[in-house]
């Protein structure tokens, strides 16, 4: 990720590879919630659509990291069929007590089979290491079972 570009006064990460009308949004002075929450948001939610056209949201844990939103699944889930019959998803973060900052992504969603393991990928190791911990889950076993990294291509903020 050599490439980022920091945008904003928080140094927010925005990759080069984002759509301008992404980066323009997120680099917007009224922005500074989002950007917050994708820093450190430990959960969010997409919604992928199965092959009957019904969402489907899950919970996961994720990663911004510039170019987009990273996370792991385990392979043979509804999550992975829907989004390899339709990579059109919609990411959703926690808003606050008053309903007043509501985060939402649209993109496409696709597996990066290149990417690190959760486990070695140090931005999202780092990210986990006291999560993981409060959950009870070992960051091996866990990298193990959720072995498929799927990243998030934002179109739309």
């Amino acid at each position: 990720m050599s490439d980022l570009v920091r945008g904003a006064a928080d140094d927010f990460p925005l990759g080069p590879g984002l759509p301008e009308a992404v980066r323009l949004a997120l680099d917007a002075d009224d922005a500074a919630a989002a950007r917050a929450q994708l820093a450190s948001d430990v959960v969010g939610r997409p919604t992928a659509f199965t092959a009957a056209g019904r969402p489907r949201t899950a919970v996961i844990p994720f990663l911004w990291d510039g170019e987009g939103i990273l996370f792991y699944s385990r392979p043979d889930t509804p999550k992975v069929r829907n989004i390899a019959a339709n990579g059109a998803v919609s990411f959703h973060l926690n808003c606050d007590p008053s309903g007043d900052h509501v985060v939402i992504i649209e993109g496409r969603a696709q597996v990066v089979p290149l990417e690190s393991r959760s486990d070695v990928h140090p931005a999202y190791a780092a990210k986990y290491r006291e999560p993981l911990a409060d959950w009870g889950m070992d960051e091996r076993e866990t990298a193990d079972d959720f072995s498929l990294p799927i990243r998030v291509h934002p179109e739309r903020v």
